[in-house]
């Protein structure tokens, strides 16, 4: 067999379709994955044919419990589906990212920011919660945001908007596939603030990304669709991808 990993991988996919469309208890799955692996253990003669549902059972197993209400304190089961203004504090997942978006020949920017949620204030006051959120805010933020620092967000809370039509873009499938199942919309960066320990040094991640900019750009005379171009490719910069830049990094790719 020249590519045994590939059955493999095409029976663990199976596994995380199956969980798409059906989602048992998670013990179930557990105790399933646990007897086939045990019965495979034990007995020699039917490993070979136990081993394919086990990889399969294992990517149901995997996709299952990764979306599975493990906390009392989930964002799930303490938040509803209806719109609210509230405070959360937690810890920023990754440095926010930016987005341009061009119309009519106007400017103007985006920051969208995932956040590991601790605690969030409502009229109740403040209350443990679990589970990652997703900002979105007009504009910039100033730079000293950066993974790793602890912040408090203020704005409308709920869950992240479904696809406007079969077949466009579905948001809210797309964050729930990445385990985020809340979006907090701010009005601008006022609505942030950071809180306890304030981290003076970015990630090397970040200083290197900014250095790396730097680099590309030097001896250009401007910022141009083609230096954008070269950020996106070389450095996976999203906040370039302008609709100028987004076409010929498509053609660039494929």
């Amino acid at each position: 067999m020249k590519r045994p990993l590939a059955i493999v991988a095409l029976l663990y996919a199976g596994g995380l379709l199956l969980a798409e469309v059906f989602q048992p208890p998670l013990p179930i799955l557990f105790a399933s994955s646990l007897s086939l692996a045990l019965v495979a253990i034990g007995f020699a003669r039917a490993r070979s044919f136990l081993l394919w549902p086990l990889i399969a059972c294992a990517g149901w197993t995997n996709l299952v419990w990764h979306a599975a209400i493990v906390s009392p304190h989930d964002l799930r089961v303490t938040q509803g589906d209806p719109a609210e203004i509230v405070s959360v504090r937690g810890m920023l997942a990754e440095t926010p990212g930016q987005r341009m978006f061009v119309r009519d020949e106007n400017e103007s920017w985006r920051t969208m920011a995932q956040v590991k949620a601790g605690s969030l204030l409502k009229r109740g006051g403040w209350q443990p919660v679990f589970g990652e959120i997703i900002v979105t805010t007009p504009g910039l933020l100033p730079e000293n945001f950066f993974a790793g620092q602890t912040v408090e967000i203020t704005g409308v809370l709920a869950p992240p908007p479904i696809a406007l039509a079969e077949g466009l873009f579905d948001f809210r499938t797309y964050l729930r596939r990445k385990k985020i199942y809340y979006q907090l919309k701010t009005e601008s960066s006022n609505d942030w603030r950071m809180v306890g320990p304030v981290k003076t040094t970015a990630p090397l991640a970040d200083r290197f990304r900014a250095w790396a900019r730097k680099a590309l750009a030097l001896r250009m005379p401007d910022e141009d669709e083609s230096l954008r171009l070269e950020w996106a490719l070389t450095l996976g910069d999203k906040s370039v991808l302008t609709d100028d830049v987004s076409e010929p990094l498509v053609r660039a790719v494929t």
